[in-house]
């Protein structure tokens, strides 16, 4: 089976070429969003990187996770430090010091690949501990043909995400819970709704062991040093360890990093956008995308629940959700329920074929798209 997942991944890594491959004949470079490209911050001596067919993985954030990884961090906070520190390790040890050169390149997209195979392998093995193989194997189609999942093959964080998490579920559903305790804290210090894993593993821990009075149960506050160590990196560099928060507003993005916002004001928000803005204009395609992104997580969360999926999991992944959408907008959430892992298991039971066509035409569809776009400077998550 593994050869099988295997195979699936290669398929889906030399497919999203296809989109880059059309795009560059068709489309040209968004205007005034040159500085969202990697060739932005290259010079002549740099060609290889440059070219089309490699470039595109480090557009938009990419860029920031290559910077970071060379030349530690200035005021970009908002990207938290477990994958740029790990690029740093590895590009060191093959001797790269230098951002954007083909050494720590060429690493940062070898490294997001084989995270996001070790993921779909203990995503499979995790999914076999309660269902069948064919509920494992849609599951794992589902996330592939997603429209977003080739934030998988670029220079993000992602994989790395979506691995630690789903690894810490594993060792916590095979009782090794030091384990499971030392992914929640890499989680933790990932991205910001890594903290999610904290009360899934308690839920866990309780369900398994049926109390919390037991010695193991320490190995649970392992999970949360991840965060409270970029917390404390943050008040050390700029006197307050929370500024990671404060710096996800200089993203423009309109989200909220002092208030929650309640989620129907931001789907009204949303139907005025819809309403009022012309459909001529890219911005008002992406809202569009971003509501339904919205509505399809919501749907299947319900599925999930109703089809008892375990309910850590659906935990999980909820936290991951409410905190995004309650910023004040739907911002990334395309990109941001990638890892919402329940949502693929709950849509592998549904029954109805129909909706598993469905979704596997629009999403192919959309995720050809959708990366052609990406690849030429359209923001879409």
């Amino acid at each position: 089976m593994i050869k099988k997942i295997v195979l699936l991944f290669l398929l889906w890594r030399v497919f999203l070429f296809v989109p880059i491959i059309i795009a560059h004949q068709f489309v040209k470079y968004r205007n005034g969003y040159e500085y969202t490209s990697l060739n932005h911050f290259l010079d002549k001596s740099q060609g290889l990187i440059s070219h089309f067919m490699l470039s595109a993985w480090a557009n938009f954030d990419g860029v920031y996770y290559l910077l970071i990884a060379a030349k530690g961090y200035t005021v970009n906070a908002g990207f938290f430090p477990l994958f740029p520190l790990l690029l740093h390790a590895v590009s060191v040890l093959f001797g790269s010091l230098i951002a954007f050169d083909l050494i720590q390149y060429l690493t940062a997209l070898i490294l997001v690949s084989l995270g996001f195979l070790l993921s779909l392998i203990v995503l499979y093995k995790l999914i076999k501990l309660d269902y069948k193989d064919n509920v494992a194997i849609f599951t794992i189609v589902f996330t592939l043909i997603f429209p977003t999942s080739f934030f998988y093959a670029g220079i993000y964080s992602e994989s790395f995400f979506l691995l630690l998490s789903i690894a810490s579920f594993y060792f916590a559903r095979t009782n090794r819970w030091f384990l499971a305790s030392l992914c929640g804290a890499f989680l933790t210090a990932t991205r910001l709704v890594g903290i999610a894993i904290i009360p899934a593993l308690v839920s866990e821990f309780v369900k398994n062991e049926k109390s919390l009075l037991k010695l193991k149960s320490l190995f649970l506050f392992i999970s949360p040093l991840g965060i409270l160590s970029y917390m404390l990196f943050n008040f050390l560099k700029w006197g307050d360890p929370f500024y990671f928060i404060q710096a996800q507003g200089a993203f423009h993005n309109e989200r909220s990093v002092d208030s929650i916002v309640f989620i129907p004001q931001t789907i009204f928000r949303y139907i005025n956008i819809l309403t009022t803005v012309s459909p001529g204009i890219f911005e008002w395609w992406i809202a569009l995308l971003e509501i339904s992104t919205f509505s399809f997580v919501s749907i299947m969360f319900f599925v999930a629940w109703k089809k008892k999926i375990r309910i850590s999991y659906i935990l999980f992944a909820l936290i991951c959700f409410l905190i995004p959408t309650s910023t004040g907008t739907f911002t990334g959430l395309p990109r941001y329920a990638l890892v919402l892992f329940p949502i693929f298991i709950a849509l592998a039971l549904v029954k109805n074929k129909f909706v598993k066509i469905a979704y596997s035409v629009i999403g192919f569809s959309l995720l050809m798209i959708l990366l052609a776009l990406f690849s030429k400077g359209y923001y879409i998550a």
